[in-house]
């Protein structure tokens, strides 16, 4: 049996530092999100199985089928390819080869691969969902392999760029996976990371209702100290951060309740104003963060 008042010993360790003493933060239905008390990272505490998590990311999922999933994953396509767009200059910028080639990790249908492909860049894509993965084969022609990025397989030295859009809170074993990435990255590569900031001001105004709060979808809830302190386990020097304000568009829902006050009503209200979300990401304070980073010479 799991004991999760208070400081004590957990059944396994932070992936992070390794420490088996954790504090409860949330329960949310029946998963116990607990702190480090160590290194603050914040992750799901039970053990949450391959096969459970296989059997999570199907059609469901991504069709609106699912309370934790999308509403309509294909509707936001061209939304997602304009966002992926917008960080092909800051791409560019940190990664000056012409024609780079790219590995998305958790690709699912493969929107960010057909930005890749505009580029005229050398694209692949890893995938656990059978369903997602081979729509983008199917759908656009993408080169996805199904299964995790260690069973894929591929080549040390390989990329010269990592993604993971939207994924890392997803991983059971996330420092795992970005070391192996580092072995997959040609030298002076570069590693993609975009993720829910639990430290952001949405985290911190919605608490337990946040939306990104979503176990067992979710396994991790990075801070920028913790994302920073993982990467450099994993061999990586953070280069460029950003910030996402955007409104979620279910965080409205996720934080009504009988015991809302009227200043916090207002507040949600105000957090939806796009100017108010453009101020939270020049202030870094917004829901998503993206950081960008460099595999450390020696690596």
């Amino acid at each position: 049996m799991i004991g999760v008042r208070g400081r004590q010993l957990t059944t396994k360790g932070c992936n992070l530092c390794g420490s088996r003493e954790a504090a409860l933060v949330y329960r949310i239905e029946e998963y116990h999100i607990v702190r480090c008390a160590q290194c603050y990272l914040v992750y799901v505490l039970e053990d949450v199985g391959s096969d459970q998590l296989q059997s999570y990311y199907t059609q469901e999922y991504y069709t609106g089928g699912q309370k934790q999933g999308y509403a309509d994953y294909f509707g936001r396509r061209e939304r997602r390819k304009q966002y992926f767009r917008s960080a092909i200059p800051t791409i560019k910028r940190y990664l000056v080869i012409p024609s780079p080639r790219v590995l998305d990790v958790g690709c699912a249908a493969g929107f960010f691969l057909e930005v890749v492909r505009e580029e005229g860049w050398e694209g692949y894509g890893v995938e656990t969902s059978s369903y997602a993965s081979e729509y983008a084969r199917a759908q656009f022609g993408l080169n996805v392999y199904t299964g995790t990025l260690a069973e894929a397989g591929l080549a040390a030295a390989t990329f010269d760029l990592v993604s993971f859009w939207d994924v890392i809170e997803h991983l059971r074993d996330p420092l795992e996976t970005l070391r192996l990435s580092n072995r997959l990255l040609q030298r002076g590569g570069l590693l993609i990371i975009s993720t829910g900031d639990i430290s952001g001001a949405t985290a911190r105004l919605y608490g337990r209702r946040w939306a990104l709060l979503a176990p067992p979808g979710h396994l991790f809830y990075f801070s920028r100290k913790t994302l920073a302190a993982m990467l450099r386990q994993a061999g990586f020097e953070p280069v460029a951060w950003q910030s996402d304000g955007t409104f979620l568009v279910n965080d409205a829902d996720a934080a009504s309740g009988s015991g809302r006050s009227l200043i916090r009503e207002s507040i949600v209200r105000i957090h939806g104003n796009r100017w108010v979300n453009a101020l939270l990401r020049r202030l870094r304070l917004g829901s998503i963060m993206t950081v960008y980073s460099r595999k450390s010479r020696g690596c």
